[in-house]
């Protein structure tokens, strides 16, 4: 009988644990702090009805009412499962995640790393425009604008200004303009091409930088294309400007060269060419500032193609100031029915067989088939005068230019007018462009001889070329006339 009490209260205080572990368990578990295992399965055999016997009596002990739900490691409590002084859950404090909150939510705290959005309105655009880039410093004109290289459907405009800026042309058939070529480095010396002209058009122009127009109005007239078979060009030589060491010797020469531009300015050519000796000393750029002050409104309007002379060295004041095909020593281009090409004869280029020359030259002449083939350079192949015709020029050049159908060939360097012809091809030495003349002789290539200073202005329609020669008085001598075979 004793034993049987022991094992009652043993079974009744086990029963009391077990029904205080279990909220506990649930609570402490709900928040994942405790995870209670299953007991282990009694090994007494009274322990089923003990079990029974022992929690009522615990119950009337207690005087607590039975509980309305059977307790097992995984039922949830509600609020009226227990009546111990233990902490539970309730509706406000519950650990799982909150529904979406409301206007009467208690909002949580945001974190200052994503501020809370407000209801201030976004910048709205107004009209103050952006403030414009700033603009360059003020610069001038020191040298030109200036033709280059005209074609047909392109041409090139050169200048040069006091600072380093861009450079911009504004052009068009009308004074509108309407078409714009830009070059984008800053720097003092431009050279833009006009891409995409109509042949043999007259075109208005003026150039600028960003902001600031720094020419007037000019006009060009872009290149006779191959259908084109009437147009005039002129020819002039030695102007020798810079002669500063006797300055009453260069006013007249300034004076007879500028008499010499007047009168290829009336004549408006098409472009014109000089076969050499510009300024008198290559190296000194106030000679060619010198040569550009006097054809510089002229060369603004009809563009030159010029060929190297002794008197300009070599130098690249020469190459700096003109921008010419191939590499600008020698070169060839068309216009309208007719094939020009410059050679470099003046004491520097080399025209021996098997040169570089040489060879381009060959294989230049063998690759035109126009009307008209004219060659021109500074040491006349035949010359009357006291220098002499140059050799190499007559023993390698000659029998080319008989090979391939050369009909005419100009020269200078004599500071005279002759016309020579020698085995059906004319020879011109037109030196007299503004310096101090000297006698021609006579020889049997000489057809006409003249010491005057001069310009040949010279027009073809088709096959007929004529020509005349021009004082600088605007008086005429020597008239011509050529038929191309």
């Amino acid at each position: 009988m004793q034993l049987r009490v022991d094992r009652t209260v043993f079974s009744v205080l086990a029963a009391f644990i077990l029904l205080c572990l279990l909220p506990a368990s649930c609570l402490l578990g709900g928040y994942g702090l405790l995870t209670l295992r299953p007991l282990a399965t009694p090994t007494m055999s009274l322990v089923g009805s003990v079990r029974a016997t022992a929690t009522a009596q615990a119950l009337e002990i207690a005087a607590q009412p039975t509980p309305t739900s059977t307790a097992t490691p995984t039922a949830q409590p509600t609020a009226t499962d227990t009546p111990y002084p233990t902490v539970e859950p309730t509706a406000t404090s519950a650990p799982e995640p909150a529904a979406q909150s409301t206007a009467t939510d208690t909002a949580l705290p945001v974190p200052t790393s994503q501020p809370t959005p407000t209801n201030t309105p976004l910048p709205t655009s107004t009209n103050t425009p952006e403030p414009p880039p700033t603009p360059p410093p003020p610069t001038s004109l020191t040298r030109g604008p200036y033709l280059q290289w005209v074609r047909s459907h392109s041409i090139i405009i050169a200048w040069e200004t006091s600072s380093e800026v861009d450079g911009v042309v504004e052009y068009g058939t009308t004074q509108a303009y309407g078409s714009t070529a830009s070059d984008f480095n800053w720097t003092t010396r431009h050279a833009v091409t006009l891409e995409d002209l109509n042949s043999h058009t007259t075109y208005r122009y003026r150039v600028k930088t960003r902001g600031q127009v720094l020419s007037d109005d000019r006009t060009f007239k872009s290149a006779a294309g191959p259908g084109q078979t009437s147009f005039t060009f002129v020819v002039i030589g030695d102007t020798h400007s810079g002669v500063f060491e006797f300055p009453r010797r260069q006013r007249e020469i300034d004076a007879m060269h500028r008499a010499n531009v007047d009168t290829i300015a009336a004549i408006a050519p098409g472009f014109f060419i000089h076969v050499g000796d510009l300024v008198e000393e290559g190296s000194d750029l106030a000679g060619w500032n010198d040569f550009f002050a006097i054809e510089g409104n002229l060369m603004s309007r009809i563009a030159m193609f010029p060929t190297l002379g002794n008197h300009e060295r070599n130098h690249q004041n020469y190459f700096d100031l003109f921008y010419l095909p191939h590499n600008e020593r020698w070169y060839s281009f068309d216009y309208g029915n007719a094939h020009f090409i410059c050679l470099e004869i003046d004491g520097y280029g080399d025209p021996s067989p098997g040169g570089e020359q040489y060879l381009w030259l060959q294989s230049d002449l063998a690759n035109t088939d126009k009307t008209w083939r004219f060659v021109f350079f500074h040491f006349p192949a035949y010359n009357s005068g006291y220098y002499g015709s140059d050799p190499g020029a007559q023993a390698y050049l000659v029998p080319l230019f008989q090979q391939y159908g050369v009909d005419v060939v100009f020269s200078g360097h004599q500071h005279n007018y002759q016309r020579n012809v020698a085995d059906g091809i004319t020879y011109f030495v037109t030196g007299g462009g503004g310096q101090f003349t000297n006698s021609p002789g006579s020889f049997a290539w000489t057809m006409h001889s003249e010491e005057t200073r001069h310009i040949l202005k010279l027009s073809i329609t088709g096959n007929t070329l004529g020509g005349v020669a021009v004082r600088p008085d605007g008086s005429e001598f020597d008239p011509f006339t050529l038929t191309a075979d």
